[in-house]
Formats: structure tokens, C-alpha cells, sequence
């Protein structure tokens, strides 16, 4: 691993999990990761998305250091995940966080400051700022009497205390109402735009899609499929036009072009390449066809990760 660049690097990730049965040799070990190899580059927002047990929690404690690969290799912000000094740069937002009931919002985030060493006058003008960013400024009840969405906007907050260049969060609009996700999403494109990285990991694909650079899919713990949100949502070439009316002159000239599917009074069918669909227009436009609109058939993430795992 030599890429200077990458802020994450994993190489032949491979975890298993030994159990007593294990031990007396009367089952297999569980493998959690098989071979995992990912980089992520210092400025994107990279999504983790893969189903229950597909080993992304896993992946993230080794990332975080919480738990050591059995082979493979990881470097994080080019050192080695769990050192000190690289924690100190990263921040951390997991999916169920607790903390003290008893605490305030403002007491909270001074302690969590403390514990990754920073400065108490940083953390006067910090913790205000970060309040504010996340929607909770003038907020003085203890957590206890917070909503869910509100401790996840706690959370987010507690997360970016040390000013971190690495950004840990495991479903962060979890809770969050549509107001509230779109705050989180601004958030993340405008600590991406201050040169930080976002590692994402949720279940909302739809969240995965509008905010992230590159997505990788992890499936029975092997990487499936790593790639934009364009790049997955393109789908299969197929266009559809859509016509003000449809006569049959209009459809005999379609079908002289393609096999199509008619549905109503658009017509959907899959070029062979761009001349291919300047030939369908050319004859719509003949037969008199009214065109309303060209639009590619795009599938969405959740669509194509289904197929993925379903292969």
C-alpha cells in the first residue's frame, strides 16, 4: 500500500470469528471479511452499504482500531488504525450512542473534548459553533429528554468536537425527520468542500445516493461492487419517449426503428448506440409525433443493489 493519497487503505482484509465449537474442531470458523481491499481518497464522502452480517461493522472496528484484522493489512491517515496520535484525527459517530442521561448538550461536548485533548479555549468557541450547525443551539435540557433525532444531532456534534480530518458515521440521519436529513446532507457536502473525508455507513440508500462520491457494496464479506452512484444508476441504456398523442402512423414508424413498449403515449425501448435513437426521432417526427421529452431509464441505488445481491 503506497498511495500517498488515500486516507483509507485496506489490503486482503480477511476476519474470523473462532468460537468454542470452533475450538473443538466441531464447526468452522465464521469468516466476516474475505479479502476486503478499498481506498479512499482524502476529500470524497464514501459510502459503505451492504445487508445485515455482510461485515461491515467488522470492517469499521478494524478501521477504528477497535479490532484487529486476522490477516490483511489497513493503514488509516498513513499510520496504523488504534494509534493515538491517528485517533486524535479522527472522528466517530456510532450507530446507537450513549451517554450520560444526566447531561446537558453544552457539558456533554466539553467532556467529549476533553477526552480527545483538546484545548478548553478551543473548545469555548467550538462547542457554540457546533451547536449551531447541528440544530440544537439554546437547547438546556439534560439528554435524557431528548428526542431520538435529537441525540443523533448530539451525536453528529460529539463526532466533529475535535475538528477531526476523518469522519466516522454509521447512519447519521437515522431519526432525523426530511428537514433534518437534508441539514445532515449540507453538512457533509460542506465538510467535503473544507477538504475532510466522510466514511458513510446506512441503510437509507436513498441518503447513500445524493451524497456520496463512490459507494461499495460488501456482500457475504467480499467487496461485490465498488463505483459512483452514476455509475450504478445508469441502468441498461433503456430511453423513454414521451408523445402528446400516439396514432398508428406513430406506432408503425416506431416499430419500423425497434422492437419498443408502448405505455400510453410513451415508448420505451433500448438503442443500439446515439444514431440508433436519432433514427427512432427522425421517423416519430416524420409521422407527425408530437415529442414531449427524451428521458434515459435510470434504476435506483436500492434497485441495483438488490441485483447485486441477488446474483
Amino acid at each position: 500500500m503506497t498511495n500517498t493519497n488515500a486516507v483509507i487503505e485496506t489490503q486482503d482484509l480477511h476476519k474470523v470469528y473462532p468460537s468454542w465449537r470452533t475450538r473443538l474442531n466441531l464447526a468452522p470458523a465464521v469468516p466476516a471479511l474475505k479479502g476486503v481491499s478499498l481506498r479512499v481518497e482524502r476529500g470524497e464522502i464514501f459510502g459503505l452499504i451492504g445487508a445485515n452480517g455482510a461485515g461491515k461493522t467488522s470492517l469499521v472496528k478494524i478501521l477504528l482500531g477497535i479490532s484487529r484484522p486476522t490477516s490483511g493489512a489497513a493503514r488509516l491517515l498513513g499510520g496504523v488504525p488504534g494509534d493515538g496520535a491517528i485517533r486524535r484525527r479522527v472522528g466517530y459517530l456510532p450507530e446507537s450512542m450513549r451517554v450520560q442521561d444526566h447531561l446537558r448538550a453544552e457539558s456533554l461536548l466539553h467532556l467529549m473534548g476533553r477526552l480527545n485533548s483538546v484545548p478548553s479555549s478551543i473548545l469555548r468557541r467550538r462547542i457554540p459553533e457546533l451547536l449551531e450547525q447541528v440544530g440544537l443551539a439554546g437547547v438546556k435540557k439534560p439528554v435524557k429528554e431528548f428526542s431520538k433525532g435529537m441525540n443523533q444531532r448530539l451525536g453528529l456534534a460529539q463526532a466533529l468536537i475535535n475538528d477531526p480530518e476523518l469522519l466516522f458515521l454509521d447512519e447519521p440521519t437515522d431519526g432525523l425527520d426530511p428537514l433534518g436529513r437534508k441539514e445532515v446532507r449540507d453538512l457533509l457536502t460542506r465538510l467535503r468542500s473544507e477538504g475532510k473525508t466522510v466514511f458513510l455507513n446506512s441503510h437509507l440508500l436513498s441518503e447513500i445516493e445524493m451524497v456520496c462520491d463512490r459507494i461499495m457494496i460488501l456482500h457475504r464479506g467480499e467487496v461485490a461492487r465498488t463505483g459512483s452512484p452514476e455509475e450504478f444508476t445508469r441502468g441498461a441504456g433503456e430511453v423513454v419517449i414521451r408523445l402528446t398523442a400516439v396514432s398508428e402512423a406513430v406506432r408503425a414508424a416506431a416499430a419500423g426503428v425497434a422492437v419498443v413498449a408502448w405505455q400510453a403515449t410513451a415508448l420505451r425501448f433500448t438503442p443500439r448506440d446515439q444514431a440508433h435513437l436519432n433514427e427512432m426521432i427522425d421517423r416519430l417526427r416524420a409521422a407527425s409525433a408530437d415529442i414531449e421529452a427524451i428521458e434515459p431509464v435510470k434504476e435506483s441505488l436500492e434497485q441495483f443493489f438488490l441485483k447485486v445481491v441477488a446474483a
